[in-house]
């Protein structure tokens, strides 16, 4: 309960600082929501060709934008905890230039992470959550230990293997808040632009105090 209530604490403290990290990614994912809410309305296979067709060069190049600021804010997150917590400076430009500076890493473990996962979440949702949270700490492995990609998977599985059941329950209950913020924010505002803004907003505001729960595990066991 306490790692709970720090957390939010620490969020709020230093709203500004995350606010202006994840704003790039919050509008890309934003503009991407809104450029293929079209195909919700779309019926035929033709009119998903005609719209892939008019749209693919838009589509692709928001797409690689949205994965490069998508892995660079993972690296950059660690790194922000980290400066933080340590009362260094650090501006977000450069802690997404940290993250990006480990791109590749980081980009395969998560692929990895994301379909271990997967297949979890295909088997009832809660064994994706589970195991999301075990592989919760394979970005702080690549971005202070240099780790490579099944190096810092498997560092990470290894070193929350007794904290398992307690990450569980914290990822769990962030997953439920972000699930009912979304169904809310659909239920009361239309469908456009100004929902998915809110919706991205909201999944990262919930990140950041998960984030930094999985942060000072790691920081924990470092310090054995």
């Amino acid at each position: 309960m306490n790692q709970f209530k720090s957390s939010w604490e620490f969020a709020f403290s230093n709203w500004r600082y995350f606010l202006a990290l994840g704003l790039p990614l919050i509008a890309i994912e934003s503009l991407t929501a809104f450029l293929i809410m079209p195909l919700g309305e779309m019926t035929q296979p033709e009119d998903f060709v005609d719209f892939f067709e008019s749209n693919a060069l838009m589509v692709a190049l928001i797409g690689i934008i949205g994965l490069v600021l998508q892995i660079s804010l993972i690296g950059g997150l660690w790194v922000s905890y980290m400066a933080i917590d340590s009362k260094q400076d650090i501006n977000p430009i450069n802690a997404l230039q940290a993250g990006l500076s480990k791109f590749f890493p980081i980009f395969g473990a998560y692929i990895v992470v994301v379909i271990a996962s997967a297949f979890g979440f295909l088997l009832l949702i809660l064994p994706g959550i589970y195991l999301t949270a075990r592989f919760s700490l394979y970005a702080a492995h690549i971005m202070f230990e240099d780790s490579k990609v099944f190096e810092s998977i498997g560092a990470s599985w290894e070193k929350t293997d007794e904290h398992g059941s307690r990450l569980f329950m914290f990822t769990l209950v962030f997953a439920l808040l972000i699930f009912v913020s979304v169904l809310i924010i659909n239920s009361i505002v239309p469908a456009g632009y100004a929902q998915n803004a809110i919706n991205a907003f909201i999944e990262y505001a919930m990140t950041i105090p998960l984030g930094y729960i999985y942060f000072t595990l790691y920081k924990s066991i470092k310090s054995k």
